[in-house]
């Protein structure tokens, strides 16, 4: 990796850590220097705008949130209701609310038509149908729409109860029962 790349990653890695602790709300290019500890004009060197830099931290976290769902999951298929199951209990771990926090962030940007974040949420989410698709052992014809489903009731719980998922567990419960049906 080139002196460059390195310095480049430092910089992402430093601008992932400060979205996930205080989300999207300020990011003029002085305080994402500011946060990265460099300029705004050396973060021009590694970045053609302030655009970029914003698309590739949130595909740097992103990935790091893909890499945590294959290490819970690993590669064999489960059965929906065992996969709605361990999400659920994902979700609900402290160590992926900052992560949800700042997804909720992105999703509420994208829903006021932002022009930016919203093609970076449809990616993002399609990303993890994509990967749920792969995760779900039913039939292939069944696979993406209830990917999406899944992906629904999820997203929704986390949009009605923001601050107490627990306030789902039992529509969670209901939800994998009936998908122990299929």
């Amino acid at each position: 990796m080139s002196k460059k790349e390195t310095k480049r990653a430092e910089i992402l890695e430093k601008l992932a850590i400060h979205f996930l602790e205080t989300g999207l709300g300020d990011t003029g290019l002085r305080r994402l220097a500011e946060v990265a500890d460099t300029s705004d004009r050396m973060l021009l060197y590694y970045f053609a705008n302030k655009e970029e830099i914003l698309a590739a931290v949130l595909i740097e976290l992103g990935a790091g949130f893909s890499e945590k769902l294959d290490s819970v999951f690993g590669t064999t298929p489960l059965h929906p209701a065992r996969a709605v199951d361990l999400i659920w209990g994902m979700l609900k771990d402290d160590a992926y609310a900052q992560q949800l926090r700042l997804w909720l962030d992105l999703a509420s940007r994208a829903s006021r038509g932002d022009p930016f974040f919203a093609p970076i949420v449809d990616q993002m989410a399609e990303g993890w149908i994509s990967w749920l698709e792969g995760m779900i052992d039913v039939p292939t014809s069944d696979k993406r729409a209830l990917a999406v489903l899944i992906m629904g009731a999820l997203d929704g719980q986390l949009i009605l109860f923001p601050t107490d998922l627990s306030k789902g567990d039992a529509a969670m419960t209901q939800f994998s029962k009936m998908l122990k049906t299929l």
